[in-house]
């Protein structure tokens, strides 16, 4: 192999000396120099923009295809939504979906990506939230944006100095359409898990108010203070040292996104108040099952499937080794975390009630994915299937604890997104590895304490948990004790009992001939079914319905 070092050349200067350089310092020199120029352009800018282009590209295209996944699990919400209520609601609650995506994406545009991603380098210590980019302005493109990662035109030392788990080049992501509209998919997929909790008797008014608060300045600014770079608590700060030497690590959102719809879940289902029928006149909680197990199961199938955009797409880019790697270690840890809930809870479900509940194994599923998200880039295989396991005895005894609350949340949002959403985050404190930490985040300064990373990452993980929960919980009771003083939280009892596709959509969901061949009564309830608030069709216990719930 020639060695470029060993060739030399003389050059004339314009006063007439003679000076000899080797071929290799003339690169360099040409490389590191804003006076070398093509075409108008410092070489070291043009090299760096062809160089990277091809590899920009890529990563561009898989952070898109990651997106579309994340947006395509909003069908999978709405069957399974569909699915978890009676018949008479089921266009309802496909209309709450749509509410989060039209109202989210306008929130998310005008304000929420300002708050969680406005904030500048050049602003020195970081604030509360971002204060640039309302409504997109001055928010660049990628290309744009391309060398901003450079501190200097010194190209050859900036390159040697590259950690492993560093993009290059360091592109200003923060700032981008692209990062913008992939932040956009996983801010309306937190709105979505609230519809949940309070579907079959929130209003349409009321729901759209808290999901343009929701998308607008709940999720945005804990967004900000985790995922942005300049945010003050996250792993990926890069603007002076980690949270308490460590970092908080959330790597695809169990705490940003998952347990930030389950809370404000909770909040909502605690505020809307029960739905008719389901405590009865002895305080004892009524089931009300929903009318498709089918639609359940597609739901809980098509969101596997989106949950491969929402995982390993949050490496948002696959160019580099170790970006690779950890996009492979995701998707195979987003692959053996919710098979292993699922087998899991056909143990659990066989124990306690003798059968196997199709609908708790969804469920289950749904939660080892939850809880998998945040430790997904971090933790070993095996680590995965413990997390997976975990997650279903979590559901299960969350689903209790909401029984003996009174709690009534058709979808279980709660125990899923935010309970499962706090077993994941707990998982990084205990699994992380310090390989996978660096692969991921380009640093590994604190990792799992049964890893033999000590205790520091788990003490970040659990005070993150309770800022989340206490962010949430305040802004989530300020909105709704608005809406609810204000009388347009929850619909009427009449309407409430009639089912809100006939009293709200212009009628049933299903036509009348079907409903009656599938047993599907609830469309339009009938004289018995108005003082019993259910249907003896179902096989459900007949409870009088109080002058209290229908008051409720």
């Amino acid at each position: 192999m020639t060695d470029l070092g060993d060739f030399s050349i003389t050059v004339t200067t314009s006063s007439g000396n003679n000076v000899t350089a080797n071929i290799a310092d003339i690169i360099v020199s040409a490389l590191n120099s804003t006076k070398v120029q093509y075409n108008g352009v410092p070489l070291y800018e043009w090299l760096i923009g062809n160089a990277f282009s091809s590899t920009n590209g890529a990563d561009t295209m898989f952070a898109l295809y990651a997106l579309y996944l994340v947006f395509f699990m909003h069908l999978g919400f709405a069957m399974l939504t569909a699915g978890c209520v009676r018949a008479k609601n089921a266009k309802n609650a496909c209309m709450l979906l749509l509410i989060d995506w039209a109202v989210g994406t306008l929130a998310y545009y005008l304000f929420g990506y300002a708050f969680a991603f406005g904030a500048k380098p050049s602003e020195g210590a970081r604030g509360f939230i971002g204060s640039h980019f309302f409504a997109m302005s001055g928010v660049p493109t990628r290309d744009a944006n391309l060398i901003s990662g450079f501190p200097s035109n010194d190209i050859i030392g900036y390159f040697s100095s590259l950690p492993a788990g560093a993009r290059a080049p360091a592109a200003d992501d923060s700032g981008s359409w692209g990062n913008m509209l992939f932040q956009w998919s996983f801010c309306i997929t937190a709105a979505a898990i609230v519809s949940g909790s309070v579907c079959e008797r929130v209003s349409v008014l009321g729901y759209s108010i808290f999901s343009f608060w929701m998308t607008s300045w709940i999720y945005p600014v804990y967004e900000h203070w985790v995922w942005d770079s300049f945010g003050w608590f996250g792993a990926v700060k890069s603007d002076g040292p980690l949270f308490a030497g460590s970092g908080y690590i959330d790597y695809a959102g169990s705490g940003v996104v998952h347990t930030i719809g389950g809370v404000a879940a909770l909040w909502g289902a605690i505020f809307v108040g029960p739905r008719i029928g389901r405590i009865d006149s002895n305080g004892k909680m009524v089931p009300i099952p929903g009318h498709s197990s089918v639609l359940v199961v597609l739901g809980t199938m098509i969101l596997i499937f989106g949950w491969y955009g929402f995982n390993p797409g949050s490496a948002l880019a696959i160019s580099l080794p170790s970006q690779y790697t950890t996009v492979m270690r995701c998707a195979i840890n987003t692959t053996i975390a919710p098979a292993a809930a699922g087998v899991a809870s056909m143990i659990i479900t066989r124990i306690l009630y003798k059968n196997y509940d199709v609908n708790a194994m969804c469920n289950c599923i749904i939660g080892g994915l939850v809880a998998i998200t945040a430790p997904c880039s971090t933790i070993e295989n095996w680590a995965a299937v413990i997390c997976g396991v975990g997650a279903a005895i979590v559901y299960h005894v969350g689903c209790r604890v909401e029984q003996w609350l009174k709690i009534d949340d058709p979808l279980d949002a709660v125990s899923v997104h935010a309970l499962c959403g706090n077993w994941g985050l707990i998982v990084v404190g205990l699994f992380a590895a310090r390989d996978a930490r660096y692969a991921a985040y380009g640093s590994a300064p604190a990792w799992g304490a049964f890893m033999g990373g000590g205790g520091d990452l788990l003490a970040c993980q659990l005070i993150g948990i309770c800022i989340l929960w206490g962010w949430v919980s305040a802004m989530s009771i300020f909105m709704f004790s608005i809406l609810k003083y204000f009388g347009i939280l929850r619909v009427s009892p009449e309407e409430e009992m009639e089912g809100l596709d006939t009293s709200k959509h212009g009628g049933a969901c299903y036509p009348p001939d079907f409903t009656e061949e599938y047993g599907f009564k609830s469309v339009v309830d009938t004289d018995e079914e108005v003082q019993y608030g259910m249907t003896k069709e179902r096989g459900i216990e007949e409870q009088q319905v109080t002058s209290a719930h229908l008051s409720a």
